[in-house]
């Protein structure tokens, strides 16, 4: 009998394995989904444009916070490329706003919780109580088919393959010249330069270390914060360290909505809003290797809506 049921779940594993190697080139599954704040998403929806979907076993783990992350770094970039980004896991709805208000995701969640898309792309995985969806990824062309299925990804370099053969397939756009900040520009003057939205024209502008000295005159209220730039992200330009004498805070331009170029230096106004931050230490890793320094776990950070570049 332990010999029947063994042949049985070989040959079944064989089965999927066929299965899952015949879905490049095919027509992607159809599916019907709610993400994380129970909104519907059809594949339908986005037709004309690339799409990314990404199984991933589970929320705020390690390997898939990883790849998350790495998406939402790049996800401006995948933007400019007119792809889409979505992630899928069994996780509920709760589990997955958590999951991307802790580390800031700007795409879509879908709960899979009884399995029907992950099925459906042949992703899914365990026995019995323990059930999850394989890490693996499909780009869907904008016609609707799976371009490309990547079934081995490791979190740590998975985007930069999910770039690579975006140029490939989609060869009229180049990911080294895809995003240029002239987009993100929204005034430039022989003084300055505003990135992000139009500029706030605030009556006084409060010197960062001012804010940090006493920041609870200043917590949760939008602002004019004045400061130098001490370091960028050298991966995008996709936050700065705005920092007076010996105090700094982190801007972060509300969750990648715009850049700045990464050699930026000198004086800086920022428009945003201070808040506090308990970041984890994945988090202050993730900073530190894209430049930043000196973090602590408990810091500040402006959620900017512009940032004035003065020449």
């Amino acid at each position: 009998m332990l010999k029947k049921s063994k042949l049985l779940f070989i040959c079944l594993f064989v089965n999927f394995m066929v299965n899952a190697e015949s879905m490049q080139g095919q027509p992607a599954p159809s599916f019907n989904l709610q993400d994380q704040n129970g909104d519907i998403h059809q594949l339908i929806d986005y037709s004309g444009q690339w799409l990314v979907i990404y199984f991933y076993p589970k929320d705020d783990t390690t390997g898939c916070t990883i790849e998350a992350t790495a998406f939402r770094d790049n996800y401006q970039l995948l933007k400019s490329m007119n792809a889409e980004v979505i992630g899928v896991s069994l996780d509920d709805a709760e589990s997955h706003l958590k999951f991307i208000k802790k580390h800031s995701l700007p795409f879509n969640l879908l709960v899979d919780d009884n399995k029907v898309m992950s099925k459906a792309y042949g992703v899914d995985g365990g026995l019995a109580f323990f059930k999850y969806a394989k890490r693996q990824t499909f780009i869907i062309s904008p016609e609707g088919n799976i371009a490309k299925h990547f079934q081995e990804v490791d979190p740590n370099t998975h985007v930069k393959e999910v770039l690579d053969a975006l140029e490939l397939l989609n060869p009229q756009t180049n990911k080294n010249d895809a995003v240029s900040l002239d987009q993100y520009m929204a005034q430039d003057t022989d003084e300055f330069t505003v990135y992000g939205a139009p500029w706030h024209d605030a009556d006084t502008g409060i010197s960062i270390d001012q804010a940090l000295r006493e920041p609870n005159e200043y917590l949760g209220q939008k602002k004019q914060f004045n400061g130098r730039v001490t370091k960028v992200c050298q991966k995008q330009g996709c936050w700065m360290i705005l920092a007076e004498g010996d105090l700094f805070a982190r801007v972060d331009f509300n969750d990648h909505a715009f850049l700045i170029p990464k050699d930026t230096s000198g004086r800086a106004e920022v428009y945003g809003q201070l808040v506090e931050k308990q970041l984890s230490a994945d988090e202050v890793a993730h900073y530190e290797s894209e430049g930043a320094e000196n973090l602590t776990n408990r810091s500040f950070e402006i959620v900017a809506e512009a940032v004035k570049i003065i020449k």
